[in-house]
């Protein structure tokens, strides 16, 4: 095994530093990395079943390994002072209290929905304890949790104009023009 082991290496040495080499700044750092490369080799090869795609997984493991090498080396300083967001302005038309704004709708949902709801979410139970505590089953309770987020989260799209991130978090918002049926917030005309 071991004599196979060195033949695969000197076959594929070569070629894994130019690769590597042509990702990072200095000769060093490459041999760095093409050694991370040959120890997962060393222990990831029992393991593996079939040889026909090892070069393929060389090279993944490769890229994976100088991505890697690029995320330790990261600042981690602050942004620059211009790049923070400050947040809304102050006077803006913006709600001042979402707290405010949530009590409301949150009232508006019908009260087996919304103890589970308060439960899960503002108390930070969790489902199975909430099951629990309301006498119902394990799926009930998430189904009302479910279904109560959903509701508010319509409630909010009625009064505001939802900014989203790509993983469809809730990044802004800013009051629709009719305002809020739910807890009166207007936008100034």
């Amino acid at each position: 095994m071991r004599q196979k082991l060195e033949a695969i290496w000197r076959e594929h040495r070569g070629e894994l530093k130019s690769f590597i080499l042509k990702r990072v700044r200095s000769s060093a750092e490459a041999e760095d990395i093409l050694h991370d490369v040959f120890l997962k080799m060393l222990s990831s090869l029992a393991s593996v079943q079939r040889m026909d795609h090892l070069r393929a997984w060389l090279f993944t493991v490769a890229r994976n390994a100088v991505t890697d090498h690029f995320r330790s080396r990261r600042p981690t300083g602050e942004l620059p002072e211009e790049l923070a967001d400050p947040g809304p302005e102050p006077g803006s038309d913006l709600p001042e209290d979402m707290g405010a704004c949530l009590r409301p709708m949150l009232e508006a949902l019908p009260e087996k929905v919304r103890a589970a709801l308060v439960l899960a979410d503002l108390e930070g139970v969790k489902h199975r304890e909430v099951a629990e505590r309301l006498g119902i089953s394990l799926p009930a309770a998430k189904s009302r949790v479910l279904r109560g987020r959903l509701k508010v989260r319509r409630m909010i799209e009625d009064c505001c104009h939802l900014e989203l991130d790509a993983r469809g978090d809730i990044m802004g918002y800013t009051v629709k023009p009719k305002g809020c049926p739910h807890c009166g917030s207007r936008t100034n005309p």
